[in-house]
């Protein structure tokens, strides 16, 4: 399970790096997910997430910490389907409006939560 928390954590640390160095390029990709089959995988994604990540905290660096994260994923995770397709758009809509300077903050964010989980979890 270690190595599925490293391997979603590097996808946050390429988000990370995608949305600092080309943030058009990342709200291109993120439109293209504006569908049923996004939303399923977004939910399942957070749910493996999360479940990954509530089986390695004990081991970590900062199992509490690690919990608590785990939790959101999972809540979110399961929550994302009954959000239903017509808000999950609208709120995708509502990132792809955002200037290349908030993309590339909160890039930063998911590249610094990325690299803490690799750091908690590894070694």
């Amino acid at each position: 399970m270690v190595f599925l928390v490293i391997a979603l954590a590097g996808l946050f640390i390429g988000f990370g790096l995608w949305g600092i160095i080309a943030p058009a390029t990342l709200l291109a990709f993120l439109a293209r997910w504006q569908t049923r089959e996004g939303l399923w995988t977004g939910a399942a994604l957070r749910l493996i997430f999360g479940l990954a990540l509530w089986s390695v905290a004990p081991l970590s660096r900062f199992p509490t910490t690690l919990q608590v994260v785990a939790v959101i994923f999972v809540v979110a995770g399961i929550a994302m389907p009954f959000i239903g397709l017509a808000r999950f758009k609208s709120m995708v809509a509502w990132w792809l409006n955002k200037p290349p300077s908030v993309i590339r903050v909160w890039s930063v964010c998911t590249l610094a939560l990325g690299v803490f989980f690799v750091w908690a979890v590894a070694g």
